[in-house]
């Protein structure tokens, strides 16, 4: 477990450094909206992997009550879909880690989460010059969607503190 929590808080501190020196440079510019969203996906693919890490320890530790296809997205990445890896890991972790409140997968703030790495995609293949664009709506939208996110993965990390008295 030290070694997957050692790797989180290396990737951590290099991960939000890259986004407080793009937030130090805001601007309402398109190319700096696009490399926000690619900065900010990056945060959430890199702490979601990290706690897959410490889930996959503590899997090997506990016999966990998670189903099937939450062993299956801590033992094996690859059938998974971004969003899925992300909403199974928080899942998983919560039950592992036995905390609570675990996200509300329920509520609407998770649909409209997905599209943060959904844009993602369309930045890193665009097809055409429409992929490229983060219109101001759905700029407004893509901000609010990356706080939910990064919440609920700051929450365990906090939620793991508190438990373990860090």
């Amino acid at each position: 477990m030290d070694a997957a929590l050692d790797n989180y808080f290396a990737l951590s501190d290099i991960l939000r450094e890259d986004l407080s020196a793009l937030l130090d440079s805001e601007s309402e510019s398109q190319h700096w909206r696009r490399n926000y969203i690619r900065v900010a996906a990056s945060l959430i693919e890199g702490y979601a992997h990290c706690l897959r890490d410490m889930c996959a320890v503590s899997f090997e530790c506990v016999a966990p009550s998670i189903s099937a296809k939450e062993a299956e997205v801590i033992q094996s990445e690859r059938n998974f879909n971004a969003n899925e890896r992300l909403k199974l890991t928080l899942r998983v972790a919560y039950k592992l880690f036995e905390l609570a409140p675990a996200p509300n997968f329920g509520g609407p703030e998770w649909p409209r989460a997905q599209r943060i790495l959904e844009k993602r995609h369309l930045l890193m293949h665009p097809k055409t010059p429409d992929d490229l664009e983060v219109p101001d709506a759905l700029w407004s939208e893509l901000r609010d969607d990356v706080t939910w996110v990064v919440e609920q993965l700051f929450n365990f990390i906090s939620a793991l503190q508190k438990k373990h008295g860090g």
